[in-house]
């Protein structure tokens, strides 16, 4: 029983890593090696999509300054379709990979800044917090929580195991958002 819940669960796995094209090589081997840690460790997919009250712009910039702190390849990217595909603007995307806070509106360049004082642990989380919760409320800080959380979760898991690929500049995989700034 257990290999055919296996193959059946490597086939939905495959079929993702087309749909989003990306690896998911981690999870293939987390599955490989125990299908109960795989099932534990798909129980927090609910969370990784979960968004009621913040607008997605905010949301997935978050998302995608965290993903930048915690890996420049296939989470990077994976965040970056995950906006996409949630109708966040090509421009708006290119301001944040560009790291052009200071571009971006008002709302949003306070939630950059509190995504990344997060990230990297600056110090000035509480100034920010404070501009978060003015501007969106206790829930606002609570949806922004966890999407910096889930967005640091799935990088980590990843390089901990020896999945993730090194960071090499100019090598990141963001073809369509490129077409679409050319052209």
């Amino acid at each position: 029983m257990t290999r055919v819940i296996r193959w059946f669960l490597g086939l939905r796995l495959r079929a993702v890593e087309r749909a989003q094209g990306i690896s998911l090589a981690y999870l293939r081997g987390i599955l490989r090696v125990s299908p109960p840690h795989f099932l534990a460790f798909m129980k927090v997919l609910p969370l990784a999509g979960f968004r009621r009250a913040l607008p997605p712009e905010a949301y997935h910039l978050a998302r995608i300054v965290t993903a930048r702190h915690e890996d420049c390849g296939t989470w990077m990217a994976m965040e970056v379709h995950l906006a996409t595909r949630a109708g966040v603007s090509a421009a708006l995307i290119h301001t944040i990979l560009d790291e052009a806070p200071c571009a971006l509106p008002s709302d949003l360049a306070e939630v950059y800044f509190f995504a990344q004082a997060v990230a990297t642990g600056s110090g000035e989380e509480d100034t920010w917090r404070e501009a978060i919760f003015r501007r969106y409320g206790d829930i606002g800080i609570v949806e922004l929580s966890m999407a910096i959380a889930v967005s640091r979760l799935f990088p980590t898991v990843s390089h901990a195991m020896g999945y993730a690929a090194p960071c090499v500049p100019g090598n990141t995989p963001f073809g369509a958002l490129d077409r679409d700034r050319q052209g």
